[in-house]
């Protein structure tokens, strides 16, 4: 790569830095940025200033083709790596290296609003619940990640991120800080899930960590969970619980944001517990599957009441 592109790109690297974007989405957003800047040397650009609109646009084009694995990249692998293009040509302009931004008439793909998949049910939940041995340190530590999973929805990352002090089992708060965005929330976290936060505090945490560990929860090497070991820990427990469905982290922030909606629960405080920016991207809760339509119309609909049938001696 270029050596006026290395620069440009380890400046957009320091302004993530500084805005508190998380360990990680910088290094995502680098890659998307050096996938366009090789994009851009392809075609034997060397000065980001000869960027124009057209070029934007054959980029656009150019996406459609990639693929990853054989398939062609998602819409939303696109409208990411498009988003990107755009937040680098901003900072360009907010320096002084760029004077016109060729991504402000961007047509951004649209990102769909599928309902979430892998949803469990209240009783898939408790049985993958019931199933870490709480005889051991690592099972209680286990059934406690869990339940507060399940309890608060929050983010992988954000639960490796969780210090004792963030944990209010009295008061029954949790505080998420620098969540998605760098924002910080506070998020209610139930009677159960603090129960046995309380069981792994007293009964197995130090088994794991030095009283030194400021993290809340630990592996068992009393460190810092990475987002994806954490991930696999879940993953691990939705096999073993046989259950059809694909369980993950994220999967169980979808359970915990639906069972608030079916429990009547007001969307915009759904929001704020699981730190969406934006109402609309909640509201993807709010649709229903087709099971919840039919057992509605069975119950509603005057056709759904079944009739003798009166034989007037045509068959």
């Amino acid at each position: 790569m270029a050596e006026r592109f290395d620069r440009l790109l380890a400046g957009y690297n320091e302004y993530l830095q500084v805005r508190g974007f998380s360990p990680r989405t910088v290094p995502e957003y680098l890659r998307n940025v050096e996938r366009f800047l090789a994009y851009l040397q392809e075609l034997n650009i060397s000065d980001i200033t000869q960027v124009d609109q057209r070029i934007i646009a054959a980029y656009q084009v150019f996406l459609l083709d990639q693929k990853y694995r054989d398939r062609p990249i998602s819409a939303v692998t696109k409208l990411r790596r498009l988003s990107t293009v755009r937040s680098f040509f901003q900072y360009l302009l907010k320096i002084g290296v760029a004077s016109i931004d060729p991504t402000a008439d961007l047509d951004l793909p649209k990102r769909s609003k599928t309902l979430p998949k892998n949803i469990l049910t209240k009783k898939e939940m408790a049985k993958l619940l019931s199933l870490p041995d709480l005889s051991t340190p690592l099972g209680i530590r286990d059934r406690a990640i869990l339940e507060t999973f399940y309890s608060t929805g929050i983010r992988a990352s954000e639960l490796c991120n969780l210090k004792l002090i963030d944990v209010d089992t009295v008061r029954g708060e949790l505080r998420v800080t620098k969540g998605k965005n760098a924002k910080d929330r506070v998020v209610p976290i139930g009677e159960i899930a603090c129960d046995y936060i309380e069981l792994y505090l007293t009964k197995a945490r130090r088994f794991l960590a030095p009283v030194s560990q400021p993290l809340l929860f630990v592996t068992k090497s009393g460190r810092k969970f990475h987002y994806t070991t954490l991930s696999h820990l879940v993953i691990k427990y939705g096999k073993k619980a046989s259950l059809k469905k694909q369980v993950s982290a994220h999967s169980l922030r979808h359970t915990c944001a639906s069972h608030l909606l079916k429990g009547k629960a007001d969307i915009r405080y759904i929001q704020e517990i699981l730190g969406h920016a934006s109402l609309a991207t909640t509201q993807v809760y709010t649709k229903v599957d087709i099971n919840d339509l039919k057992k509605v119309h069975h119950r509603c609909h005057p056709r759904e009441k079944k009739e003798v049938p009166i034989n007037d001696g045509w068959y």
